[in-house]
């Protein structure tokens, strides 16, 4: 009998061990997260890119005179306390020389854009002061001297050579890479920023396409907005209620439309539907299906 139980006692010990062995391990949190939620929590998750226009009236006060959102990125970045990132996949750092080429200014001006057949034409002259030759006659046919008259230098372009570097203003665009992802113990939808990436537009570009400069984990733009007193969402209505960025990113106080989705293609919207208006309209029919997943949660 004390055999039997022995046996007993030890299967039960090989069986537990065995047990134990078998569990899987805890899976870490998204270290990209402010807030992460526990994996073996998420009902549902979906990867989403937004397109957020600080010139837009609802993004403005991330855009006020001398505190914009881009003004701040760039000195961080130029400090050292900000890493920026070539995409926002955040894997390859881009280094400070690599981020400064990246701000470098396209040469915009018209002469670089026309050929040597087009000048050899007379195109890009039409502001040159013609030489004049003789007296005067009267009707500006001539010249008394030939010393031109002096002109101001506020319309001169920069030297040959000379480097220019884009405002913080003229960095208008944000793309916010994001996970929308579904808590079933709290049966709520939140909005898991990953990454911000600041993007030149278009109109600002030569060729005419938006531009990257650089990714950011929001984890860290999150802790310096949180640091400085000076990033604040300026409210235009009522000048005692600022809030820092941080906050209004918590708060969604701002507008951004969905442009792409995960999907096995990586295409954005108005690749994958044909169109602009066919991608503005899924865009406003992804944010309706999510609030609708949130809601059904709450039914019986």
């Amino acid at each position: 009998m004390k055999l039997v139980s022995k046996l007993i006692l030890f299967s039960a010990c090989v069986g537990l061990a065995f047990q134990s062995l078998a569990q899987e391990k805890p899976v870490p949190g998204n270290q990209n997260s402010v807030r992460p939620i526990d994996e073996s929590s998420i009902h549902y998750k979906a990867r989403l890119w937004r397109r957020m226009d600080l010139n837009e009236k609802i993004n403005q006060p991330f855009f006020s005179v001398n505190n914009e959102i881009s003004k701040f990125i760039l000195e961080w970045v130029k400090a050292g306390v900000l890493t920026p990132y070539t995409n926002d996949s955040l894997i390859t750092k881009l280094t400070a020389d690599q981020f400064q080429e990246n701000l470098k200014m396209e040469e915009q001006s018209e002469d670089a854009a026309l050929s040597d057949a087009e000048k050899a034409a007379g195109f890009g002259a039409e502001g040159a002061t013609p030489k004049a030759t003789g007296a005067d006659d009267g009707w500006g046919g001539g010249t008394k001297s030939s010393a031109a008259p002096a002109k101001d230098a506020f319309e001169a372009k920069p030297a040959d050579g000379a480097v220019s570097y884009y405002f913080p203003k003229e960095l208008s665009i944000l793309e916010i890479r994001e996970d929308a992802v579904i808590d079933r113990r709290r049966s709520r939808l939140y909005f898991d920023i990953q990454s911000i990436t600041l993007i030149i537009p278009a109109s600002k570009t030569k060729a005419g396409f938006d531009k990257a400069i650089a990714s950011f984990r929001y984890k860290d733009l999150y802790k310096l907005f949180r640091s400085n007193p000076n990033c604040i969402w300026y409210n235009s209505e009522n000048e005692m209620q600022h809030k820092n960025m941080a906050d209004a990113f918590d708060l969604r106080m701002f507008q951004a439309r969905i442009i792409k989705k995960g999907n096995v293609e990586n295409k954005f919207l108005t690749d994958l539907y044909g169109g602009e208006k066919e991608g503005l309209m899924m865009s406003q029919l992804l944010e309706y299906k999510l609030l609708e997943m949130e809601h059904d949660l709450w039914e019986n």
